[in-house]
């Protein structure tokens, strides 16, 4: 029993020299290393998206003087900077439209042709004295024995050459003779200017009259 004992505290000896002499070596080796302790730090924690790393400035060189400004030329407008991330698609200026209206091309229209004149319709008129187409030397022998008289009415159809065509006795004077004379007579004496239309050309016409068969006095 008192030999263990004995044993355990040499042992208990031993171990105290030992670390003795580590501390010992320790403080040699700093000594020779001048006391040079380096701290080396452990690897930097892990940042989120949202932390940022604040780095100091970076110092700028002075920037060149600005040259005068020359009044009469027009000074160039800065172009805005278009940060990053952002579209360069902006909307454009509204267009603005002029007041004043857009004149617009007139077309004169065509002239107008002249109307055709208008002639005025015109039935035949006599060219000689009515009168001389029968006198009382036409009389019928006769109805001037007998004494006859009357008014004979007459219709005449004139041609575009103001020749008689036919004659018709449109009021008897109550004596053939009489009525015949008047037709043979007109026809072969009276002359007319012939009828016009409304375009002034000359057409066939209508002439009416009577004739008054008196036996002469003395």
């Amino acid at each position: 029993m008192a030999y263990i004992d004995q044993r355990s505290g040499r042992n208990q000896r031993i171990a105290a020299m030992t670390v003795v002499a580590v501390l010992q070596g320790a403080v040699i080796v700093a000594l020779i290393n001048g006391l040079a302790v380096h701290w080396r730090p452990g690897p930097p924690p892990t940042r989120t998206e949202g932390e940022q790393i604040n780095l100091d400035p970076i110092p700028t060189p002075p920037l060149p003087p600005k040259p005068p400004i020359d009044q009469k030329k027009p000074i160039d407008q800065p172009q805005p900077r278009v940060p990053l991330g952002e579209s360069t698609d902006r909307p454009l200026p509204p267009v603005s439209i002029p007041s004043d209206p857009i004149p617009t091309q007139t077309y004169d229209p065509p002239p107008l042709l002249p109307k055709p004149p208008v002639f005025e319709v015109r039935a035949p008129k006599p060219k000689n004295a009515p009168g001389s187409w029968a006198t009382p030397n036409d009389y019928p022998s006769r109805d001037l024995r007998e004494g006859n008289q009357g008014v004979t009415g007459f219709a005449l159809t004139v041609g575009a050459d103001g020749h008689v065509q036919s004659c018709t006795v449109t009021a008897s004077s109550g004596f053939p003779g009489l009525d015949k004379a008047t037709c043979d007579n007109v026809s072969r004496r009276a002359r007319f200017e012939p009828a016009t239309d409304s375009s002034g050309n000359r057409t066939v016409g209508t002439y009416s009259s009577r004739i008054r068969w008196q036996i002469p006095q003395g």
